[in-house]
């Protein structure tokens, strides 16, 4: 009896870290979807800053001309001694301050403003590689379901799509995906989970589609957008769709779900194509 508790309480062990792990997965594709949006608030307010940049040193240049021209003339035709003095001192001044302002806004417009961060949270990832690794880590995890990764067209076979995250943001995305896919609704698992790569050309876009013939998503599954802690498995957190979604978007992609007509669901991502 002490050996079954203490198995019992192994497995809650375990339990407990893949339900942590999950949540730690939502967290950081949460964090990772406002990182990127606030990079390109920020890219938007440099590109509006270099215009007004642009503005302000048109109209320096044009107050620059007019005090030198104002200077001028009134050495020309002083009305006294003291007042010749006051305005060219006056004058002086002026010309050297608007130079030195002119200077300093030519030298922030010559500077390199590139935007690093958005760089640095997506990146450039091997598809297939990433993917067979992942295949091999739930297969592992989820002995009883039959996972197929069908053979992609030669095109597509070296794609690298463009990630939040990079690798770990992938990896963390088809984790889940296959999970899901595997576990159904927590009470039927899908016996074949089969995985399928394809490119749309046209719009420079990666498609995974992932299905199986578990028992699909529920009508209300899928009449409404997908949220944290909806999971409808027992046991479970329902962080995985929302931590593929998130770091999809994040990403410039898109997450689809549907029951296809012959049974079973699909999940679809679709991610940008890198052309790096």
């Amino acid at each position: 009896m002490l050996t079954a508790v203490i198995v019992r309480l192994r497995a809650g062990q375990r339990h407990l870290r893949d339900q942590v792990a999950a949540l730690r997965a939502a967290l950081d594709a949460s964090v990772w979807e406002d990182r990127v949006r606030e990079v390109e608030r920020l890219e938007a307010t440099v590109r509006e800053l270099r215009q007004r940049g642009h503005e302000v040193n048109n109209v320096l240049s044009t107050a620059l001309l007019s005090t030198q021209l104002f200077f001028d003339a009134g050495r020309a035709d002083p009305v006294s001694a003291n007042a010749t003095a006051e305005l060219q001192a006056a004058a002086d001044g002026m010309v050297d301050a608007l130079q030195r302002l002119k200077l300093l806004i030519e030298v922030g417009r010559q500077a390199d403003t590139t935007i690093a961060p958005r760089a640095l949270l997506i990146r450039p990832v091997e598809l297939l590689g990433v993917l067979t690794t992942c295949v091999e880590r739930v297969r592992a995890s989820h002995p009883r379901t039959s996972i197929v990764l069908l053979e992609p067209a030669r095109d597509v076979a070296a794609a690298r799509v463009s990630v939040c995250g990079g690798t770990a943001g992938l990896e963390r995305v088809l984790v889940a995906l296959l999970a899901n896919a595997c576990e159904g609704d927590g009470e039927k698992w899908a016996k074949r989970v089969e995985l399928r790569i394809s490119m749309r050309s046209e719009v420079d876009v990666v498609a995974l589609e992932i299905s199986d013939d578990g028992p699909g998503f529920t009508k209300t599954q899928l009449g409404k957008p997908i949220t944290v802690f909806d999971g409808t498995k027992p046991g479970a957190l329902g962080v995985g769709l929302y931590t593929a979604e998130r770091i999809a978007r994040a990403s410039g992609g898109s997450l689809r779900r549907e029951n296809p007509e012959g049974g079973g669901a699909c999940v679809s991502l679709f991610l940008p194509a890198s052309l790096e």
